[in-house]
């Protein structure tokens, strides 16, 4: 039986195996992530791990959720940066996302440790932050002199085709891959991103 654990240490012991859990992640990837590794280094037994979490996967969403909310509540919290061009910031955001992932080898090919495990889990908790976060940021945007027409779900959806292409960068190439995907962004965030002032 494993240790019982304050309410207090619970919340170190979790942390303490997230932030692992992040470097390990973007050291190794999905599929090299050991359990065994993750408890030794938090100085936990091995079982511990299984007071937090039901398995590997349920770690791993929890990591990913994890980074979704510190990013949007940065972005969040840094807003009045994006009021003099809200597109700007859509499309930014969407290209500066993807090209976080490329560079940490998220997407390596249609058969990636990452997209399989998207398919597998189908978890909507990410889409629900992105959802409240995109929320918050019209609400703020209309506060401050902007109509903004945006089809949240159709944008959600966007990163989902973004990641079929960086499936297939190698056969766009890589020398050309950044400026296409740039248009890809800007094109998809036109068709479902409407934003005039009003003031």
């Amino acid at each position: 039986m494993g240790k019982a654990f304050t309410k207090e240490e619970r919340q170190e012991v979790q942390e303490r195996l997230r932030r692992i859990g992040l470097r390990l992640l973007a050291e190794n990837g999905i599929k090299n992530i050991s359990i065994r590794q993750l408890t030794g280094e938090a100085g936990i037994a091995q079982g511990g791990f299984y007071t937090f979490y039901k398995d590997k996967d349920d770690f791993v969403e929890d990591l990913f959720l994890l980074r979704v909310k510190e990013k949007t509540d940065l972005m969040y919290e840094n807003r009045e940066s994006t009021v003099a061009d809200p597109r700007g910031f859509i499309v930014n955001l969407i290209y500066n996302e993807g090209m976080h992932l490329k560079k940490n080898k998220a997407f390596v090919n249609s058969e990636s440790d990452t997209i399989r495990f998207f398919r597998d889990n189908k978890s909507e908790k990410s889409g629900d932050l992105y959802r409240e976060f995109l929320k918050k940021m019209i609400g703020y945007w209309e506060e401050n002199g902007y109509k903004i027409n945006c089809d949240i779900e159709k944008m959600l959806s966007v990163g989902s085709a973004a990641g079929m292409l960086f499936v297939n960068s190698e056969l766009i190439g890589e020398e050309h891959f950044p400026e296409i995907y740039k248009v890809f962004c800007e094109a998809e965030t036109d068709m479902f991103f409407k934003c005039r002032e009003v003031k």
